[in-house]
């Protein structure tokens, strides 16, 4: 099969459009013929050794795989032979943690195409059970937009944000992959959102998201329209998936008792505290990492019935990941980008 293939960390030169051997069938694995492969963030900080310096090389990453079953043994959800499928953009690798609940806080939970082998291939050994049948009808590379924003939507929001009807709610970088899946997933628990972008041309797609307000914070402070929105109140929640260098804004747009959730790294690993200010507002600072099977399958089934919607910016063949990683860094991306095998 051709795959796109890292002997070493590095630039967009290190993806390489290589033939390497089929995977082979395994017991309780699927081989899944991989029609498309989405792009996250995640990929980026891979390629170039920022998330695991000692993933095996070579190597191919990929989390966001839909496809079809072209092999199977074992399966819990009934799947034949040529079914549609996703699959779960993350998941225990170590088999004696496969019963663990939630799987996100499994010892050996990590990112799809991680430590095995992903989907930037024509084929991948997936474990059955992290299969998900796809009926939801959606072309391969929708489908593909979708998986790991929804899983982190659902974990992030609902479960962790606790975001409900009537609530006002700040997602960040709301033109991004996750934070589209954000919005989405907060109106659609009835709550009003606002969100930052960092270029005029995003604000319309923000908007179409279900954002209400959309705040373009290279000419704006976010923090103050915020406040302005909520009469002064701030926002119940925070989503962030943005990390270093806005968290004071992040407190500063919350109300007292507010929740504060994070799940990105983009802008830094590292920011600053006031232990002061945290103990006297009271606020909530959670942690966010992917999500479980049953909050991926929750969020499924809203894809499956409308609720929510992939946001596909565009598609590059595979052979042109290094394209599509510069597209991503260019920050012009409305959604997601997503790569196909078959082109």
């Amino acid at each position: 099969m051709h795959a796109i293939v890292i002997h070493e960390f590095g630039g967009y030169d290190v993806l390489q459009y290589e033939e390497v051997p089929d995977p082979t069938p395994e017991p309780e694995h699927a081989i899944v013929r991989v029609l498309a492969c989405g792009i996250n963030r995640y990929d980026l900080f891979l390629r170039m050794g920022g998330v695991k310096k000692h993933t095996p090389l070579p190597h191919v990453m990929g989390a966001d795989i839909a496809g079809e079953v072209v092999s199977i043994e074992g399966d819990p959800y009934g799947l034949a032979v040529g079914d549609r499928v996703i699959v779960a953009p993350g998941f225990p690798v170590d088999p004696n943690d496969w019963e663990f609940k939630p799987e996100n806080l499994a010892p050996s939970y990590t990112v799809t195409g991680t430590s095995r082998w992903g989907g930037y291939a024509e084929y991948a050994s997936v474990p059955t059970r992290f299969l998900v049948p796809d009926r939801s009808g959606l072309a391969p590379e929708e489908a593909a937009a979708v998986p790991l924003v929804l899983v982190t939507a659902v974990h992030a929001v609902e479960t962790l944000g606790e975001v409900g009807y009537g609530q006002k709610v700040l997602v960040q970088a709301g033109a991004s992959g996750s934070g589209s899946m954000c919005i989405q997933m907060a109106h659609h628990l009835g709550a009003q959102v606002a969100t930052t972008v960092g270029d005029d041309a995003k604000i319309e797609f923000a908007r179409g998201c279900g954002a209400e307000l959309v705040i373009n914070h290279r000419r704006e402070d976010f923090a103050e329209q915020v406040r302005a929105w909520t009469g002064g109140a701030g926002v119940d929640v925070v989503i962030d998936n943005v990390g270093g260098g806005i968290f004071a804004g992040n407190l500063a747009a919350l109300k007292p008792g507010g929740i504060f959730v994070n799940f990105g790294l983009v802008g830094g690993v590292k920011d600053t505290l006031n232990f002061a200010a945290l103990i006297f507002q009271q606020h909530q600072i959670r942690g966010s990492m992917m999500g479980s099977q049953a909050e991926l399958l929750r969020g499924w089934g809203l894809v499956e019935s409308g609720d929510l919607a992939p946001k596909l910016d565009r598609t590059f063949p595979l052979a042109q990941a290094g394209a599509a990683h510069a597209y991503i860094d260019s920050r012009s991306v409305q959604g997601k980008v997503v790569l196909l095998p078959w082109s």
